[in-house]
């Protein structure tokens, strides 16, 4: 294998013009591997990558890793432990894991693939902002990313960002993504959490329907773990539903003009983080259930009004909205543990499942927390603890 170092010695670099400097003025082999230098792959990891890449629907491949997150990490706590792991017997399947979130620390590309689509994004500074333009170039035409779980790397330290480079990430490369995809946002992670609320076999031929399925990452992660499975994504915004019909059935549509457009029965109907954004969500959610199986299923998942963070807002006598969170901008109705429990069960659903996520609380808020208990009625400490309700409703 032959490397290329470039070193940046000072000021702001546009990681797409860096990018294509290197494929342009260097020899390259039929894989080119993007190695930040913290990051430190296994012995047989560039070959295992390479194996992948030569997969016809295969766009770029990438390692599992410390210094990753979501769908590429694993703990490896030093270069010996590395080592020991690549030894392991592996199932063939494991290797192909199709992925949206594939991270910039360290990933290959085949030669044929930039060949075909072209040099990085030069508009773009971040890596992670040239990559998620390449990734959803690669969707458009016909292939996807992968993470290996067969290659592994070792990170020495997960670096920083300083915050003048994070204001510049937040404006420029914001805009530049936003006026070439025309989307404000893009999700490339997957729901996890509801997809795990799935209890059939593996091998099952389970039909699951997103709505509201954005770039399709969700869908992904429901066909890696149930190949088996049709997928299908209603989406309200047209671009992204162009990028995820070439990972699912997808159409663009509105679900609360009272339509599902797709014939049959779904064995699960999908809310990420949705049903917050509806004007109805009690008739959306009263809609469902002709379109479900007789033992049929809603995921969601929805943010909780009452957590702590918002009740210090409220005590000082705001409720600042943002571009994303709790108070997201674009929110329309605003839940709490019983207004959850109450319209699932005012339209004729039984609640199997509730799990929460919770984020540490600061020594202020846990004051604050145990004086708001002492005055609450019928409350428990998750309803003040809780980011986002995980439902799992039957019929």
């Amino acid at each position: 294998l032959g490397c290329v170092f470039i070193y940046f010695d000072e000021g702001i670099q546009v990681y797409g013009k860096v990018w294509n400097a290197a494929l342009a003025n260097f020899d390259t082999e039929e894989t080119v591997v993007f190695l930040e230098p913290q990051f430190f792959p296994g012995k047989k990891s560039m070959q295992r990558m390479e194996k992948i890449l030569r997969g016809q629907d295969c766009g770029i491949a990438a390692p599992i890793c410390n210094g990753s997150f979501y769908s590429q990490n694993i703990t490896i706590k030093s270069l010996d432990s590395l080592c020991a792991l690549e030894d392991l017997p592996f199932q063939e399947d494991a290797a192909f894991y199709r992925s949206l979130d594939v991270e910039h620390g360290i990933w290959a590309l085949s030669r044929k693939t930039w060949q075909e689509l072209g040099m990085f994004e030069e508009k773009l500074c971040h890596p992670k902002n040239v990559l998620l333009d390449y990734k959803l170039r690669l969707v458009e035409n016909g292939r996807q990313p992968i993470v290996c779980r067969q290659a592994f790397a070792y990170c020495l330290s997960g670096g920083s960002i300083s915050s003048y480079f994070q204001a510049f990430l937040r404006t420029d490369d914001r805009k530049a993504l936003k006026d070439k995809w025309h989307m404000n946002y893009f999700n490339v992670l997957p729901s996890r959490n509801l997809v795990d609320f799935i209890s059939e076999q593996k091998d099952a031929p389970i039909r699951v329907l997103e709505v509201g399925c954005d770039l399709g990452a969700t869908l992904l992660e429901v066909k890696n773990r149930y190949p088996n499975s049709q997928t299908y994504g209603l989406e309200i915004n047209g671009p992204a539903a162009d990028i995820a019909g070439h990972l699912a059935e997808v159409k663009t549509g509105d679900i609360e003009k009272g339509e599902i457009p797709f014939a049959g029965k779904f064995d699960y109907i999908i809310f990420a983080d949705v049903l917050e954004h509806l004007h109805d969500p009690h008739g959306v959610v009263r809609l469902c259930q002709e379109k479900l199986a007789a033992h049929g299923h809603i995921l969601a998942s929805i943010p909780n009004l009452m957590h702590i963070s918002v009740m210090e807002q409220l005590l000082s006598g705001r409720f600042q909205y943002e571009d994303t969170g709790l108070l997201d901008r674009s929110h329309i109705h605003f839940f709490t543990f019983y207004e959850i429990r109450r319209m699932f069960q005012d339209e004729g659903y039984e609640l199997q499942e509730i799990k929460n996520t919770i984020t540490p609380l600061t020594e202020k808020q846990e004051k604050l927390l145990n004086k708001l208990l002492a005055i609450s009625e019928n409350v428990d400490s998750h309803m003040y603890e809780t980011v986002q309700y995980l439902i799992k409703a039957g019929k």
